[in-house]
């Protein structure tokens, strides 16, 4: 199967010109970007006007991790050239500061909002970081402008935008949902003699008994992580607690959780602690998320925890074997369980009326219904609309994608994920302590007291 992609080649040259011609935020050069040109044309539409002199341009700094191999690269290179020919667009250009994985760039923007002037356009890393930058007063209010365009708030649903609003106010844009799941690889299912389930295994009792014959088979079963926030391993664990029961759920979905040690997550942190012992790499201790993927597509783990953005790597040769994505199926979590949360938003860091202006017509165009679709084709990230309409033509272009589309219907149960829902410090004690879980030299119980700990810390 031949997946629908970008030129490769294009992006390769296009990475090699950005990173020769960027500077940081605050500097001199200007961006260069260019993207795919045809779709940008298609995009802008009508009403483009002349060249605008460099003088009358507004210049908008912004950090970006979706460079190198970053899954939304080559969409966010076409994002920023579309935009720069649209009418709000004509008389913006952009200062780039490149940060290429978003574990660095998510410590970068927490130095800034602690101490530093924020970029005009600040981006997502994936955590929620939106109470923090709201309430250091680097970030604007942008409840005006959801107000002032009724159309484009429609866009959201209230839920996606309560996510992000601090004290009443709305300083986040939500741009996509988030979903995550399992991918498992079916030759090693079929080498181990294991029939996959149709939709997710009824219990984890189920879940264990694969992970045992594969283990017999000589298969390592699944893919964890410990580094750059525990990305799998958080995964993991959510999974476990979210569909532990009511209480599990509830407590899985709640917001900024101050007390770790409940029956829920002790027993997942128990579990945890023995699948790094009995079901994972022996690097999986220190890892990181990149080279623990790596062990996935190389065929060396049967069972990977992820969302939709990584399909587009399945068929990227120079990630996977050729003929990855055939091999990949994929099931929700035991007992039907799905993670879906609302993601935290791109915010705006200008202060300037006619920067946050400006700033807030990209976040408009980023958000765009054609534009939701084509970050769902090119990198996988799931509409934050729940009413466009999916080309007829996914199904052919991109099996997997609409199996994701289908399969999440289907979970009868659904929670949130640290990365979403925790204290940033308490992300981090996540990560920090997982190694000493992993070896025992701590139990689950004194585990959940580090993180209860780190919690109350941002309460007393």
């Amino acid at each position: 199967m031949k997946k629908k992609t970008v030129n490769r080649l294009l992006g390769g040259a296009l990475a090699g010109m950005m990173v020769l011609s960027m500077t940081a935020c605050g500097n001199s050069a200007q961006s260069g970007v260019t993207g795919d040109t045809e779709n940008a044309e298609s995009a802008a539409g009508e009403g483009q006007s002349a060249e605008v002199s460099s003088e009358e341009k507004i210049v908008l700094d912004v950090i970006n991790y979706h460079v190198g191999t970053d899954y939304a690269a080559e969409y966010y290179t076409y994002l920023f050239e579309a935009f720069k020919q649209t009418e709000e667009g004509k008389n913006v250009e952009f200062h780039f500061e490149e940060i290429p994985t978003t574990d660095a760039f998510n410590q970068k923007i927490k130095l800034l909002i602690s101490s530093g002037d924020l970029p005009d356009i600040v981006f997502n890393g994936g955590n929620n970081i939106t109470e923090l930058a709201a309430k250091s007063g680097k970030v604007a209010d942008l409840t005006p402008y959801f107000e002032e365009d009724p159309e484009w708030k429609a866009l959201f649903d209230q839920t996606s935008l309560d996510f992000n609003t601090v004290d009443g106010k709305i300083y986040g844009v939500p741009v996509s949902k988030e979903i995550s799941y399992i991918y498992y690889n079916k030759e090693l299912f079929e080498q181990a003699d294991i029939e996959a389930p149709e939709v997710a295994y009824a219990t984890w009792e189920e879940f264990f008994e694969a992970c045992d014959k594969l283990k017999a088979a000589g298969i390592i079963p699944v893919g964890m992580d410990t580094a750059d926030s525990g990305w799998l391993t958080n995964l993991w664990m959510s999974a476990l607690i979210g569909t532990d029961g009511e209480s599990g759920n509830a407590w899985m979905n709640s917001m900024y959780p101050t007390d770790f040690n409940t029956p829920e997550v002790e027993a997942a942190a128990e579990t945890i602690q023995k699948m790094f012992q009995e079901y994972t790499t022996a690097d999986a201790v220190g890892g990181k998320y990149d080279p623990m993927a790596t062990h996935f597509f190389n065929g060396e783990v049967a069972m990977f925890p992820n969302g939709p953005w990584m399909i587009p790597d399945f068929s990227e040769t120079e990630k996977a074997p050729e003929g990855f994505y055939d091999k990949v199926g994929i099931m929700l979590m035991p007992g039907n369980g799905m993670e879906m949360v609302p993601t935290p938003g791109d915010m705006v860091g200008a202060s300037e009326e006619e920067k946050i202006r400006a700033a807030v017509a990209f976040l408009k165009f980023e958000t765009k219904p054609e534009n939701q679709i084509k970050a769902l084709e090119m990198t996988g990230l799931q509409p934050v609309s729940n009413d466009l309409e999916i080309p007829s033509t996914l199904t052919e272009s991109d099996p997997l994608m609409a199996q994701v589309l289908e399969i999440q219907n289907k979970a009868d149960v659904t929670y949130g994920q640290n990365q979403a829902y925790w204290y940033q410090n308490t992300i981090d004690t996540f990560s920090t302590e997982l190694p000493e879980l992993a070896y025992g030299n701590i139990t689950p119980k004194e585990f959940c007291e580090k993180l209860s700990e780190s919690a109350k810390k941002n309460i007393e």
